[in-house]
């Protein structure tokens, strides 16, 4: 058999993402324009801005009971990554991602919810098919609730959903991995005006092959999340507590060949704004307990501070950030200071390029946000980092370990470049693409082969109802 040419599988690959786009375009263009001659997508606004035929779902949501609403959304994106794993070797390939939904409410106070996933990963070469970009056909959420979520004083929810608290360092549901991450869920919300907390155990699903995704025994998180707003003037405070229990197993790089983990984190997120259009965001966290026979004393710590100019042009947003998650100086010992970074969203918090992760790590992170015009949006950063310890691993985004411990070698990792740009078409439709390099560091230089990871990307995503009614 012939074997394909870097160039033509790199040219063969655009052909596919294009011909993916022109096939689920031509979809959206025969399909809507027969719903377009019934009924517009409800909540619409009318005019030239929104076609009606380009969304057929909400169209049909519109007509169909005020208990019963159907939605979803679509989302490809080209990635072509170069320096994996530090070397000379580069990629190309095609991730899509399909959600379809469906809400029953039969009264305010009443919701059913369930969501499909299909997630799949084409023309790759030297990256692996993983949990993280492939998992066909499985149940991504499913849940009932009993209660306003905002209304009255509280709701109650369980199955499966994607948890998302405050700027999600701590827990959300990573949705720019192509999988991304939900939770099997018991919780309590209870709220009333600019107050909420929220009582949750939960347990993470995991990528396997079942098309359930069953949960790794033992593997639980408990917790407690309030969100006060203006109890400090134009601000919001959300203190935390959340209780972790793991097993030692290979599936968990914070147990592995360590024992069973009993952990407490500590936390506080706080952010609002100032006078002069400044803003700020901090988050700290505090870790207890024990990690087989290692005592557990690990912290973390977030600022970010920025300042729009809103009468300039472009009304860019200037920020300066700066992140530490502490390590383990001594590994052997029975103190383990690791921060476990639990389940983040950490895509963006640590460089677009997805290869930092908050444990044993040092950022300085600096950048500015415009606004073009109404559609585009850009980002421009840099930012360095460090080790906490040289010590301790270089861990990547997922928490695992990405390049070993040598002590003695530099604590610098390198310099990342990051620049994103977002178009939104219509609301409901955008497209973005974006480039990001990690300079390989004196660290990475001397522990790996050393090269430049680089990661340029291209992406279409749609809604497909934007415009969905409100429930009864």
């Amino acid at each position: 058999m012939n074997r394909l040419s870097p160039e033509q599988r790199s040219t063969d690959l655009r052909r596919a993402w294009l011909a993916n786009l022109a096939v689920f375009l031509g979809i959206l263009l025969s399909c809507g324009r027969a719903w377009a001659q019934q009924a517009s997508p409800a909540g619409a606004p009318t005019g030239s801005e929104v076609p009606a035929w380009l969304f057929p779902v909400g169209a049909l949501d519109g007509m169909l009971p005020e208990w019963l609403q159907l939605g979803g959304e679509y989302r490809s994106r080209v990635e072509l990554p170069g320096g994996i794993g530090r070397a000379a070797v580069s990629d190309s390939y095609l991730l899509d991602r399909l959600r379809v939904n469906a809400t029953i409410q039969p009264t305010a106070w009443l919701r059913f919810h369930g969501e499909v996933q299909d997630a799949r990963i084409h023309f790759n070469r030297h990256t692996a098919v993983s949990s993280s970009n492939q998992d066909t056909w499985t149940l991504w959420e499913g849940y009932a609730q009993v209660g306003h979520p905002t209304d009255g004083w509280v709701d109650v929810l369980a199955g499966r959903q994607a948890l998302r608290f405050g700027d999600e360092r701590v827990i959300g549901p990573s949705n720019w991995l192509n999988v991304g991450r939900t939770f099997n869920v018991g919780r309590v919300d209870v709220h009333q005006g600019g107050y909420r907390v929220s009582f949750f155990a939960a347990s993470v699903v995991p990528g396997d092959s079942a098309e359930l995704h069953s949960v790794l025994p033992g593997n639980n998180l408990y917790g407690i999340y309030g969100s006060l707003r203006n109890v400090i003037p134009q601000s919001t405070v959300e203190p935390y507590v959340l209780w972790r229990l793991a097993p030692s197993s290979s599936g968990l790089p914070e147990t592995l060949g360590r024992g069973h983990l009993n952990e407490v984190t500590v936390g506080l997120h706080w952010l609002g704004t100032l006078p002069a259009g400044f803003d700020y965001d901090t988050e700290v966290d505090w870790q207890t307990g024990s990690l087989g026979n290692a005592t557990i004393a690990s912290e973390a710590a977030y600022a970010g501070v920025g300042r729009k100019f809103t009468h300039w042009r472009a009304a860019p947003r200037i920020f300066l950030e700066a992140n530490y998650a502490s390590g383990t100086r001594d590994r052997s010992g029975n103190r383990w200071s690791t921060f476990d970074q639990l389940y983040p969203s950490n895509h963006d918090k640590f460089g677009f390029a997805d290869q930092v992760g908050r444990r044993n790590l040092v950022q300085l992170r600096a950048g500015v946000e415009e606004s073009p015009s109404r559609k585009w949006k850009l980002k421009q950063a840099v930012e360095e980092y460090w080790l906490a310890t040289a010590a301790d691993n270089f861990y990547a985004s997922s928490g695992a370990v990405s390049v070993a411990a040598h002590p003695g070698a530099s604590r610098r990792i390198g310099t990342e470049l990051d620049l994103v740009a977002e178009y939104q078409w219509v609301r409901g439709l955008s497209f973005g693409f974006g480039f990001a390099r990690l300079f390989a560091g004196p660290f990475l230089r001397s522990t790996t082969p050393g090269h430049d990871y680089v990661y340029p990307y291209v992406y279409l995503q749609y809604d497909f109802a934007p415009f969905r009614k409100r429930g009864p």
